[in-house]
């Protein structure tokens, strides 16, 4: 959902922010349970991620929507394909979690690009040369 990083610097839109993603987080979670309840599956077997790809798949689409009628059968739609995206059952499989993104190797900006000296490569870089 890229809540990585957060984009504002000033406290009062970093909690507009976070509020935000935490309403989307929730938006996400409702779908998967209106779809579990509908279509009867369990609810920890709907993919989290799945939802979110196929929320922005259809998002446009029932904005775009011109009768109430058009956007159930959308909605209806919706909750068919988030139900369908079911995780397999794996007896025994236990995924820790772990970060995948490896940090850069390069400088932080922390000052202006003009004054800023570039420093070579993290792992070649030596203080007293």
């Amino acid at each position: 959902m890229g809540m990585e990083t957060l984009r504002c610097q000033s406290p009062a839109l970093i909690h507009k922010e976070l509020e935000m993603l935490f309403i989307a987080y929730n938006l996400i979670r409702c779908l998967m349970a209106e779809a579990a309840q509908t279509y009867k599956v369990e609810l920890h077997r709907l993919s989290f991620k799945g939802t979110v790809d196929t929320l922005r798949q259809f998002s446009a689409a029932i904005a775009q929507a011109r009768s109430r009628k058009k956007k159930n059968q959308l909605m209806a739609r919706l909750l068919e394909l988030i139900a369908r995206d079911q995780i397999p059952k794996r007896p025994g499989r236990r995924e820790p979690r772990a970060v995948k993104r490896r940090p850069k190797p390069f400088q932080h900006l922390n000052r202006p690009r003009h004054l800023m000296k570039e420093i070579k490569h993290r792992s070649k870089y030596r203080k007293n040369s």
